[in-house]
Protein backbone atom coordinates (compact mmCIF):
# COMPACT_ATOMS: atom_id res chain seq x y z
CA UNK A 1 0.00 0.00 0.00
CA UNK A 2 0.90 3.66 -0.34
CA UNK A 3 0.89 6.57 1.80
CA UNK A 4 0.97 9.56 1.56
CA UNK A 5 1.84 11.60 4.34
CA UNK A 6 1.62 15.49 4.60
CA UNK A 7 5.38 17.73 6.20
CA UNK A 8 4.65 20.81 7.50
CA UNK A 9 1.77 20.78 10.16
CA UNK A 10 1.73 17.13 10.11
CA UNK A 11 5.12 15.75 10.79
CA UNK A 12 6.49 18.74 11.93
CA UNK A 13 5.08 22.23 13.45
CA UNK A 14 4.43 24.95 11.28
CA UNK A 15 5.96 27.25 13.98
CA UNK A 16 9.52 25.67 12.79
CA UNK A 17 9.53 27.87 10.03
CA UNK A 18 9.01 30.89 11.95
CA UNK A 19 12.82 32.04 12.37
CA UNK A 20 13.48 31.44 8.73
CA UNK A 21 10.54 33.63 7.74
CA UNK A 22 11.71 36.43 10.36
CA UNK A 23 15.35 36.41 9.53
CA UNK A 24 14.29 37.07 5.62
CA UNK A 25 12.28 39.73 6.89
CA UNK A 26 14.94 41.22 9.13
CA UNK A 27 17.24 41.35 5.80
CA UNK A 28 14.51 43.21 3.47
CA UNK A 29 13.43 45.55 6.26
CA UNK A 30 17.22 46.42 7.10
CA UNK A 31 16.74 47.93 3.52
CA UNK A 32 14.17 49.96 3.56
CA UNK A 33 13.81 51.01 7.00
CA UNK A 34 10.99 49.52 8.42
CA UNK A 35 10.23 46.90 10.99
CA UNK A 36 10.83 43.39 10.19
CA UNK A 37 7.17 42.67 10.91
CA UNK A 38 5.71 44.99 8.40
CA UNK A 39 7.69 42.74 5.88
CA UNK A 40 6.57 39.81 7.39
CA UNK A 41 2.87 40.34 7.02
CA UNK A 42 3.12 41.83 3.73
CA UNK A 43 4.30 38.42 2.97
CA UNK A 44 1.74 36.77 4.75
CA UNK A 45 -1.05 38.45 2.66
CA UNK A 46 0.40 37.36 -1.02
CA UNK A 47 0.76 34.36 0.12
CA UNK A 48 -2.88 34.31 1.37
CA UNK A 49 -3.59 36.21 -2.22
CA UNK A 50 -1.87 33.16 -4.37
CA UNK A 51 -3.21 30.39 -2.18
CA UNK A 52 -6.64 31.60 -3.14
CA UNK A 53 -5.65 31.33 -6.54
CA UNK A 54 -4.19 28.02 -6.19
CA UNK A 55 -1.07 28.62 -7.81
CA UNK A 56 2.42 26.62 -7.08
CA UNK A 57 3.85 30.32 -6.46
CA UNK A 58 2.08 30.38 -3.24
CA UNK A 59 4.20 27.79 -2.04
CA UNK A 60 6.93 29.63 -3.46
CA UNK A 61 8.90 31.86 -0.70
CA UNK A 62 11.60 32.97 -3.04
CA UNK A 63 9.04 34.57 -5.30
CA UNK A 64 6.95 35.84 -2.59
CA UNK A 65 10.00 37.95 -0.22
CA UNK A 66 11.29 38.71 -3.84
CA UNK A 67 8.49 40.45 -4.73
CA UNK A 68 7.74 42.00 -1.53
CA UNK A 69 11.41 43.32 -1.95
CA UNK A 70 10.14 45.01 -5.18
CA UNK A 71 6.36 46.47 -3.13
CA UNK A 72 9.07 48.18 -0.93
CA UNK A 73 11.38 49.60 -3.51
CA UNK A 74 13.92 47.14 -3.35
CA UNK A 75 15.21 45.52 -5.96
CA UNK A 76 16.84 41.80 -4.60
CA UNK A 77 16.41 38.53 -5.02
CA UNK A 78 15.67 36.10 -1.58
CA UNK A 79 17.05 32.70 -1.63
CA UNK A 80 15.00 31.23 1.23
CA UNK A 81 17.44 28.20 1.34
CA UNK A 82 20.34 30.57 2.50
CA UNK A 83 18.50 31.01 5.52
CA UNK A 84 16.62 27.67 5.91
CA UNK A 85 19.95 25.81 6.02
CA UNK A 86 21.38 28.32 9.32
CA UNK A 87 17.93 27.25 10.89
CA UNK A 88 16.59 23.56 9.95
CA UNK A 89 19.24 21.28 12.37
CA UNK A 90 17.18 23.12 15.18
CA UNK A 91 13.77 21.76 13.38
CA UNK A 92 12.12 19.59 16.11
CA UNK A 93 9.59 17.24 14.18
CA UNK A 94 6.22 16.11 16.57
CA UNK A 95 6.73 13.86 18.72
CA UNK A 96 6.27 10.30 17.32
CA UNK A 97 7.04 11.81 14.02
CA UNK A 98 9.82 9.77 13.09
CA UNK A 99 8.39 6.61 14.72
CA UNK A 100 5.12 6.67 12.69
CA UNK A 101 7.36 6.67 9.38
CA UNK A 102 9.28 3.66 11.01
CA UNK A 103 6.72 1.65 11.96
CA UNK A 104 4.33 2.06 8.37
CA UNK A 105 7.51 0.93 7.11
CA UNK A 106 7.65 -1.96 9.56
CA UNK A 107 3.71 -2.82 8.69
CA UNK A 108 5.49 -3.35 5.23
CA UNK A 109 3.67 -0.18 3.63
CA UNK A 110 5.84 2.36 1.19
CA UNK A 111 5.36 6.35 2.25
CA UNK A 112 5.49 8.94 0.07
CA UNK A 113 5.78 12.85 1.66
CA UNK A 114 2.92 14.70 -0.60
CA UNK A 115 3.35 18.23 0.72
CA UNK A 116 2.45 21.69 -0.92
CA UNK A 117 5.91 22.85 -0.31
CA UNK A 118 8.03 23.39 -2.84
CA UNK A 119 11.00 20.45 -3.22
CA UNK A 120 13.98 23.06 -2.98
CA UNK A 121 12.79 23.61 0.25
CA UNK A 122 11.26 20.40 1.55
CA UNK A 123 14.19 17.91 0.50
CA UNK A 124 16.23 20.42 2.76
CA UNK A 125 14.18 19.48 5.37
CA UNK A 126 13.38 16.11 4.70
CA UNK A 127 16.50 15.39 4.54
CA UNK A 128 18.11 17.05 7.56
CA UNK A 129 15.70 15.53 9.97
CA UNK A 130 15.98 12.18 9.24
CA UNK A 131 12.77 11.39 7.28
CA UNK A 132 13.99 10.51 4.18
CA UNK A 133 15.27 7.17 5.32
CA UNK A 134 12.20 6.22 6.17
CA UNK A 135 10.17 7.24 2.45
CA UNK A 136 9.97 6.12 -1.09
CA UNK A 137 9.76 9.35 -2.05
CA UNK A 138 8.70 13.23 -2.19
CA UNK A 139 5.64 15.18 -4.28
CA UNK A 140 5.75 18.95 -4.60
CA UNK A 141 3.44 21.17 -6.26
CA UNK A 142 6.40 21.70 -8.80
CA UNK A 143 7.64 18.22 -9.62
CA UNK A 144 3.63 17.44 -10.08
CA UNK A 145 2.70 20.63 -11.73
CA UNK A 146 0.33 21.76 -9.55
CA UNK A 147 -1.07 22.16 -6.32
CA UNK A 148 -2.48 19.12 -3.95
CA UNK A 149 -5.78 19.53 -5.51
CA UNK A 150 -5.40 17.36 -8.98
CA UNK A 151 -5.69 13.39 -9.36
CA UNK A 152 -2.14 13.35 -10.33
CA UNK A 153 -1.36 14.09 -6.33
CA UNK A 154 -2.55 11.40 -4.95
CA UNK A 155 -2.02 9.13 -7.97
CA UNK A 156 -1.23 5.43 -7.51
CA UNK A 157 -1.65 5.89 -3.44
CA UNK A 158 -4.58 4.68 -0.92
CA UNK A 159 -4.19 6.79 2.08
CA UNK A 160 -3.45 10.52 2.76
CA UNK A 161 -2.26 11.64 6.05
CA UNK A 162 -2.09 15.06 7.12
CA UNK A 163 -3.53 18.49 8.95
CA UNK A 164 -5.27 20.32 6.10
CA UNK A 165 -8.90 19.65 6.02
CA UNK A 166 -8.76 21.16 2.36
CA UNK A 167 -6.00 19.17 0.68
CA UNK A 168 -5.27 16.17 2.90
CA UNK A 169 -9.16 15.65 3.55
CA UNK A 170 -11.33 16.71 0.53
CA UNK A 171 -9.16 16.06 -2.40
CA UNK A 172 -7.85 12.91 -1.20
CA UNK A 173 -11.63 11.82 -0.29
CA UNK A 174 -12.44 13.05 -3.82
CA UNK A 175 -9.94 10.88 -5.29
CA UNK A 176 -11.37 7.68 -3.39
CA UNK A 177 -8.36 7.95 -0.82
CA UNK A 178 -8.92 6.96 3.08
CA UNK A 179 -7.99 9.73 4.78
CA UNK A 180 -6.55 10.36 8.56
CA UNK A 181 -6.44 14.33 9.88
CA UNK A 182 -4.50 14.79 12.75
CA UNK A 183 -4.90 18.25 14.87
CA UNK A 184 -8.10 20.32 15.74
CA UNK A 185 -10.63 19.42 12.80
CA UNK A 186 -13.14 22.62 13.92
CA UNK A 187 -9.85 25.02 14.11
CA UNK A 188 -8.76 24.02 10.68
CA UNK A 189 -12.01 24.31 9.10
CA UNK A 190 -12.12 28.01 10.16
CA UNK A 191 -8.55 28.47 8.64
CA UNK A 192 -10.06 26.97 5.40
CA UNK A 193 -13.00 29.46 5.38
CA UNK A 194 -10.84 32.50 6.19
CA UNK A 195 -8.60 31.59 3.02
CA UNK A 196 -10.47 30.29 0.10
CA UNK A 197 -14.22 30.78 1.70
CA UNK A 198 -14.90 27.09 1.41
CA UNK A 199 -17.19 25.75 4.07
CA UNK A 200 -15.99 21.94 4.52
CA UNK A 201 -18.44 21.58 7.60
CA UNK A 202 -20.00 18.85 5.59
CA UNK A 203 -17.48 16.18 5.26
CA UNK A 204 -15.28 14.67 7.35
CA UNK A 205 -12.10 12.30 7.32
CA UNK A 206 -12.18 8.59 7.78
CA UNK A 207 -10.17 9.14 11.02
CA UNK A 208 -8.99 12.06 12.88
CA UNK A 209 -6.52 12.45 15.93
CA UNK A 210 -5.44 15.40 17.47
CA UNK A 211 -1.61 14.60 17.29
CA UNK A 212 0.41 12.05 15.51
CA UNK A 213 1.43 10.15 18.79
CA UNK A 214 -2.55 9.14 18.69
CA UNK A 215 -1.95 8.04 15.31
CA UNK A 216 1.01 6.06 16.21
CA UNK A 217 -0.87 4.08 17.78
CA UNK A 218 -3.59 3.33 15.83
CA UNK A 219 -2.17 3.27 12.69
CA UNK A 220 -1.46 -0.72 12.60
CA UNK A 221 -5.34 -1.58 13.00
CA UNK A 222 -6.07 1.02 10.56
CA UNK A 223 -3.60 0.18 7.78
CA UNK A 224 -5.43 -3.68 8.47
CA UNK A 225 -8.39 -2.78 8.44
CA UNK A 226 -11.47 -2.27 6.00
CA UNK A 227 -10.50 1.83 4.76
CA UNK A 228 -14.09 2.30 4.36
CA UNK A 229 -14.61 1.42 8.60
CA UNK A 230 -14.17 4.47 10.24
CA UNK A 231 -14.86 3.25 13.63
CA UNK A 232 -11.73 3.74 15.70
Amino acid sequence: MLILIDLDGTLLPLEAWDPVFQDVSMLIASKVNVDWRVIHNTAKDLNKELLREFTVRAFDWDYIFTEVARRFGVPMSIDVNTVLVKYVRDFKPFNGALGLLSLIRELGHRIVIATNGLYKYQSVVIEELGFSKFIDGIRTPDMIGCPKNCREFFSDAQVMIGDNPLFDVYYPLMFGLTTIFIGDWHKRLRYVMDIWGIDLSSIKPTYSFKDVQEVLMAIPKILNSNPNDSSL
